[in-house]
């Protein structure tokens, strides 16, 4: 068994950039952090009356952040994604307790949105290359050669270790590192008696209490394809919104639109009318993974889901309506 431990050389570089990118302001005791870190903005926002303390859980969250990314970042080979899957086909990986949680919370996203999520389409994605120039559309062939190395339901687990079967796969955690990552911050916060926060990571976000001088946290939704512009605000305390989208990202190739979310039971971009999906649940994690599951599997398919669990609610906006879950309105300020 191959023991995945942090490479120094890794750490080291990834806690150097985020640190470089820290902002600090403070009006009162109300605190604001921001940084850049896995490839977007982190934003936290917290209340807190000791300085002290304060101090002490910015230092605590930027570390953390450095520390999620240097291990979970798939594009880093020195990584414990990237050296899970550079031993695909081979050995072992043994995992420690923070990456046994993150796993295991895969096995119940993937099967909460049954199949829709699938943190090991990793083979699809490198296929669908966004970022080339101009963007390419693979063969049928190639796309079912991809399927072949795709599906968690093929990935290895037993206690704390994991394994990929086949040469050729690959895990990437784009789908639900951040949101876990938000959840694990605002824990963090809570152990440390701040008990009135916001962590935001790629506007995923969750709170904790009361935005300071008010009864709630109140937040802002984006109209899909019109950044700056809000088409509502929801009111929200004690829970995670999400938001999944293809509106920013995006090619066309012949008269078609080739979107950025793949659909992993076929292996094709997305492509049935929905424009954004987002979430309110419990936690970030949930919201993250229901709001993608929703968007990729339809408006109709992603209502139905989203109506499974207790406590969550969502809206799917499409090119022709809004379609929203029975208590969506319920968060809408009147």
């Amino acid at each position: 068994m191959t023991v995945a431990e942090p490479i120094d050389d890794v750490l080291a570089c990834v806690r150097r950039r985020v640190a470089e990118s820290v902002r600090r302001s403070a009006r009162g005791d109300f605190r604001e952090l921001s940084c850049r870190a896995m490839s977007t903005g982190v934003r936290i926002l917290f209340h807190v009356r000791q300085p002290a303390l304060a101090d002490d859980f910015q230092h605590l969250a930027v570390e953390w952040i450095a520390s999620f990314e240097a291990t979970y970042s798939r594009f880093f080979g020195g990584s414990l994604v990237g050296r899970i899957n550079s031993e695909a086909g081979g050995d072992w990986i043994e995992l420690d307790d923070e990456a046994e949680k993150l796993f295991s919370a895969c096995d119940r996203m993937h099967a909460i949105s049954k199949g829709a999520f699938d943190p090991a389409a990793l083979p699809l994605l490198r296929l669908w290359d966004w970022k080339a120039d101009p963007p390419r559309v693979p063969r049928d062939a190639q796309v079912s050669a991809a399927l072949e190395l795709c599906g968690w339901q093929k990935v290895l687990r037993r206690p704390g270790a994991i394994r990929l079967p086949f040469a050729g796969m690959g895990i990437d955690l784009g789908g639900i590192g951040k949101e876990y990552a938000v959840d694990r911050l605002v824990e963090l916060a809570r152990a440390r008696g701040i008990h009135d926060v916001m962590v935001d990571i790629g506007h995923d976000l969750r709170v904790s209490g009361t935005s300071p001088g008010t009864d709630a946290w109140y937040i802002g939704l984006e109209e899909p394809g019109e950044p700056g512009r809000c088409w509502t605000g929801i009111r929200v305390t004690d829970h995670a919104v999400a938001t999944s989208g293809d509106y920013f990202r995006s090619f066309e190739r012949n008269g078609r639109r080739y979107g950025h979310i793949l659909d992993p039971r076929t292996g094709e971009p997305v492509n049935n009318g929905c424009e954004a999906v987002t979430v309110i649940a419990p936690n970030c994690t949930l919201a993250g993974v229901l709001s993608t599951a929703a968007y990729v599997l339809g408006p109709n398919e992603g209502i139905a889901l989203i109506h499974e669990h207790g406590g969550v609610e969502a809206c799917v906006t499409t090119t022709s309506a809004r379609h929203q879950t029975r208590r969506f309105s319920a968060h809408v300020p009147h």
